[in-house]
């Protein structure tokens, strides 16, 4: 499997919790709508219900209003003995009467099929009525008198009482279908709450579902990521002790081939002296030319001798392990002075500094490459090198007065080969400078553990 791809399961949890969320919005997308479009038929059916009741029961009332004001009328007709009285009330009457047909086309307009057969019983009662009290509208003082009462009293009192008994039964008739109306109201709102209950549960059920497989999906992740970590731990663990191990390796080799130039290169070179010397000596009579070869000879000899012996000293001087830290120090800088030119100064409180090997080996890696780069970028002119054993560290202290870097930008392989080995020993390096401000470089590590002493 590649680097880039997915396992299976992952990849097969990721499609469930991408559909899972996407149907789980959709079911809270269509509840909602379901939600509106019922709230607004609720709404709507409830409007017009009201708007219905609210018409008939207004143009109900003017045809009661003005059917009883007419009936009040006609009576008065029939009954008031006063001269002008039956002219005004005739009137009255008539205008009232046509108030009450006005109201009874309006009504008729907006009368629901279920109540025909009651408005037709309420016209024809109506009919009846005015169609007796028409005629008795045009009686004269005479017969009105005569007769007024008793058409009253038998004819119309009675036409009175049943059309306004059928305008009763309307107006109940309206309040029964506004309740109708609003308990089919009650019931699509009861409706609409147990469906929108049943989409809460179903919501949550899913809800609870995805978050058990996004909680799973997550502990999965976080074991992987543990485990990626841990092995990351173990990868640089091993790594520090591979450079660790590379580093001491090194330090042998070096130490090894230093002793091998010091010890078989040089005593063969020390042998070839004698030899050329003894042979020198031998040379007799008059032959220049051969004395001249022979200390040719002796001559590369002598600085083969002292070039092996000071890679020798270069590569591991015998003196970091014969004479200690401090010596071997004090013969970096003075090497570094002859070949750079720069004054190098070496400050140590306890000259016998006893070290473990892993502690000098370090120190004198790290000044030798502290001096090397400011001999090779700093253009230093003087630089100081203290070692101090303090209680609780070992403080190191290189400082040049050279023209500085910026340790935020620069990070050259010498100074991650310093900290790398200072980071060994769990100690700490800092470096403190800026363009032409020349550089400190600060070490602290901490005690000899007690035993490790040289």
């Amino acid at each position: 499997m590649s680097p880039s791809s997915k396992p299976p399961l992952l990849s097969g949890v990721r499609l469930v919790l991408v559909a899972g969320f996407l149907g789980l919005l959709c079911l809270l997308g269509f509840a909602g709508f379901y939600s509106l479009h019922a709230l607004r038929k609720v709404a709507r059916t409830d409007d017009e219900s009201t708007r219905e009741f609210v018409k008939r029961s207004d143009a109900l009332e003017v045809i009661r209003q003005n059917a009883y004001t007419a009936t009040s009328r006609v009576r008065d007709f029939l009954l008031d003995r006063e001269p002008k009285a039956p002219h005004v009330h005739r009137q009255d009457a008539v205008a009232a009467w046509n108030r009450a047909l006005t109201a009874l086309k309006a009504y008729s307009a907006v009368s629901p099929e279920a109540q025909r057969p009651a408005f037709q019983q309420l016209r024809l009662s109506l009919e009846a009525y005015w169609n007796v009290a028409g005629q008795a509208l045009s009686w004269n003082d005479t017969k009105r008198e005569v007769d007024g009462y008793d058409l009253l009293s038998e004819q119309l009192t009675p036409r009175r009482d049943e059309f306004l008994r059928l305008c009763d039964e309307l107006r109940r008739s309206n309040e029964v279908d506004l309740r109708s109306a609003i308990d089919h109201s009650a019931s699509l709102i009861g409706l609409l709450q147990e469906r929108l209950a049943m989409v809460v549960v179903l919501a949550l059920l899913i809800g609870a579902a995805l978050a058990g497989i996004t909680l799973n999906y997550f502990m999965r992740l976080e074991r992987a990521a543990s485990q990626r970590y841990e092995a990351s731990l173990n990868d640089r663990a091993q790594l520090e002790a591979l450079s660790t191990r590379l580093l001491e390796i090194q330090e042998e080799e070096r130490r090894r081939i230093s002793r091998e130039l010091h010890d078989e290169a040089g005593q063969a070179l020390s042998g070839l002296l004698v030899d050329v010397a003894n042979a020198s000596a031998e040379i007799t009579g008059d032959q220049p030319s051969l004395k001249a070869r022979m200390a040719s000879i002796k001559r590369s000899a002598e600085s083969t001798l002292s070039s092996i012996r000071n890679l020798s000293l270069l590569l591991r001087p015998s003196m970091l392990d014969d004479l200690g830290l401090i010596a071997a120090l004090r013969w970096q800088a003075r090497e570094t002075a002859r070949r750079s030119g720069m004054e190098v100064e070496v400050l140590a409180e306890d000259y016998n500094l006893e070290l473990p090997d892993e502690y000098r080996t370090t120190i004198y890696r790290v000044v030798q490459e502290a001096l090397n780069n400011a001999a090779r970028h700093s253009e230093a002119k003087n630089v100081s090198i203290l070692v101090r054993a303090e209680a609780r560290r070992l403080l190191v202290l290189i400082q040049d007065d050279g023209k500085g870097f910026d340790p935020d930008t620069t990070k050259g392989m010498g100074l991650l080969g310093m900290q790398e080995r200072i980071a060994h020993l769990s100690g700490q390096m800092e470096v403190e400078s800026g363009v032409g401000q020349g550089v400190v470089l600060r070490i602290e590590l901490p005690p000899v553990p007690a035993g490790k002493a040289a």
